[in-house]
């Protein structure tokens, strides 16, 4: 497959010519591997039919995080650039790594992300060589001249990404992650209720009550994709975390494309819009990916009640749990279970261009990945569930 200007296929490497002496073992045998970085929207959906078989396959259905047309649309913000490493052995498809690149009025930085913050939107491939393939894909951006730094999180321990990846150096950022964003539902909301904790029941019940009785607040359960843009339209000046107009719109086609997904809103009664939620259901699975409230009513806890809403609505529906994509806030963490440990990575090859960039971003924005990566600092997760 070659598309001019999409896919890079300048070079084929084996498996041999990407492993480095940091490698404690041998990953795969010696049999060569087509190795190819897709760059952009186009070269993406292009692969689009053979990434779906892939997922299918891998039994990786469920999780739309990694169907090219979600990851897309969950990426459409400025100074982003989709990406993605598609491995393949005897023309076969076995594994696709999803990244995007940190861009700055449209020119790629050579900095590229690996899927979010809890190891999700990132890998297609069989379960077990999950790890492994990451790490090849790594290693196939960064002998890429322009490219100095890759960062990451995996579902694995630390000691099992030394194991693959090589020793912590300078250049090899490794520290633990706590992965907790499943939150187990109980038969009734009243029993889901009494599992939390004073302060977590005050915040859903008791600020839920506040509300309806001091603004008699409307829960509509269903928007239909015309509503949902509507309402994302109407709170995107109001909402805590600021994205361009485009995200809206690729999340419209999303909701009318796929039946899987919904869409919930929180109003006053026959006035302006508060809150929206949006996810997909699938299998039992309520999978919440995004929220936005006004801003204007955060000291009403606005986040919380909406949330209390949707927990209420999903008990009704039947759903076993919620898994909070990218994450969820402080109130509910506590109450996920299993709690998963993941590593975040952060490879990088020291050079005048990387220094520049590193100086730069650390001196005008606090909290960059150079800092963040750094061994033993505390990592925090902004998600777009808590926007």
């Amino acid at each position: 497959m070659s598309l001019s200007g999409l896919v890079d296929t300048s070079q084929q490497w084996n498996d041999s010519a990407l492993r480095s002496d940091s490698v404690a073992f041998p990953v795969f045998p010696d049999d060569a591997r087509d190795l190819q970085l897709v760059m952009g929207n186009r070269g993406l959906l292009a692969c689009l039919a053979e990434i779906r078989e892939l997922r299918r396959r891998c039994g990786q259905e469920d999780d739309l995080t990694t169907e090219p047309e979600y990851f897309i649309a969950a990426n459409t913000v400025e100074n982003k650039r989709c990406a993605a490493v598609l491995i393949r052995r005897n023309r076969q498809l076995e594994a696709c790594v999803l990244f995007y690149e940190h861009t700055r009025l449209g020119v790629g930085l050579g900095l590229f992300r690996g899927g979010d913050y809890m190891g999700e939107s990132l890998v297609v491939a069989p379960e077990g060589l999950r790890l492994h393939y990451v790490h090849l894909a790594t290693q196939v951006l960064l002998k890429r001249w322009r490219i100095h730094g890759v960062s990451l999180t995996v579902k694995a321990p630390v000691d099992s990404c030394i194991q693959v990846m090589g020793p912590q150096t300078n250049a090899r950022r490794l520290s633990t992650a706590e992965i907790k964003h499943t939150l187990p539902l109980a038969r009734t909301y009243e029993g889901l209720l009494a599992r939390l904790g004073p302060r977590t029941r005050r915040s859903l019940a008791g600020k839920r009550q506040q509300l309806e009785k001091s603004a008699n607040v409307q829960f509509v359960p269903a928007l239909d994709p015309d509503q949902a843009l509507e309402v994302m339209l109407a709170l995107e000046a109001k909402s805590i975390r600021q994205r361009a107009t485009k995200f809206y719109h690729a999340r419209y086609r999303l909701l009318r494309v796929n039946s899987d997904f919904f869409s919930m809103g929180l109003r006053m009664p026959n006035g302006p819009w508060l809150s929206i939620l949006t996810g997909w259901r699938r299998n039992g699975v309520t999978y919440v990916d995004l929220q936005m409230n006004d801003m204007n009513y955060k000291r009403e806890s606005i986040s919380a009640v909406m949330r209390a809403y949707m927990l209420e609505h999903e008990i009704a529906r039947k759903q076993e749990m919620v898994n909070f994509v990218s994450g969820c806030s402080m109130l509910l963490a506590r109450y996920c279970e299993p709690v998963e440990t993941g590593t975040h990575v952060f490879i990088w090859k020291p050079g005048l261009r990387a220094k520049c960039l590193e100086m730069a971003a650390t001196r005008v924005r606090p909290g960059t990945v150079y800092e963040r990566a750094k061994t033993g600092a505390e990592f925090q997760v902004c998600s777009d569930t808590d926007a």
